[in-house]
């Protein structure tokens, strides 16, 4: 008699045990969209700002160029004076990509997946 009871017994922890395993990888399987979701939301967030930003200097940078081309009397020089300040920019971005642009971002994504 206690033998049967105590295969009932274990029959029964093993079936809680399944059950609990199933409930855990549900959860994990919800918090991981959760996460995805909110790092997925933050990305495109940040890819329409970016958009909206380059907009505004694209604007300002031929406002700019037209302005110094009135003041110097050769437009083309003010646009390659734009030009160059771009370049130049571009190339130091290059050089520090890791710093400048690499580890925020690896540290934003990893922050929100863990968060």
């Amino acid at each position: 008699m206690k033998t049967k009871q105590l295969l009932s017994s274990v029959d029964e922890t093993v079936e809680y045990a399944k059950i609990y395993l199933e409930q855990q990888v549900d959860y994990f399987h919800l918090e991981a969209s959760k996460r995805m979701a909110k790092t997925t939301s933050h990305l495109v967030t940040l890819a329409i700002i970016s958009f909206l930003a380059f907009m505004v200097i694209l604007f300002l940078s031929v406002a700019l160029g037209f302005l110094i081309g009135k003041a110097w009397g050769s437009y083309g020089l003010a646009f390659l004076l734009i030009t160059s300040v771009y370049a130049l920019a571009a190339i130091l971005i290059f050089f520090f990509k890791k710093q400048i642009v690499t580890n925020p971002l690896t540290k934003m994504i990893i922050s929100e997946m863990l968060d």
